[in-house]
């Protein structure tokens, strides 16, 4: 476990690690998008999805974890 020389070094690092997540969720998407093939269950729409949700995830959280610090965006 990391220990932080103070809380706002925690929030910092939260904060960071949110962003980070973000960004590889959306690259990840980005990558994988021209590889999938059109098909007919909707394979390709349930990964986008999935991704979408995740991001959406991330961003709920990161909202919840600044209000709970009492920081605005």
């Amino acid at each position: 476990m990391t220990s932080y020389e103070s809380h706002e070094h925690y929030v910092q690092d939260q904060i960071r690690s949110y962003k980070k997540a973000k960004k590889y969720l959306k690259e990840l998407k980005e990558k994988i998008y021209p590889d999938l093939l059109p098909d007919y269950r909707g394979d390709s729409d349930k990964i986008i999805v999935a991704l979408d949700k995740g991001i959406k995830s991330i961003d709920d959280d990161r909202k919840k974890f600044l209000l709970e610090n009492n920081l605005k965006e």
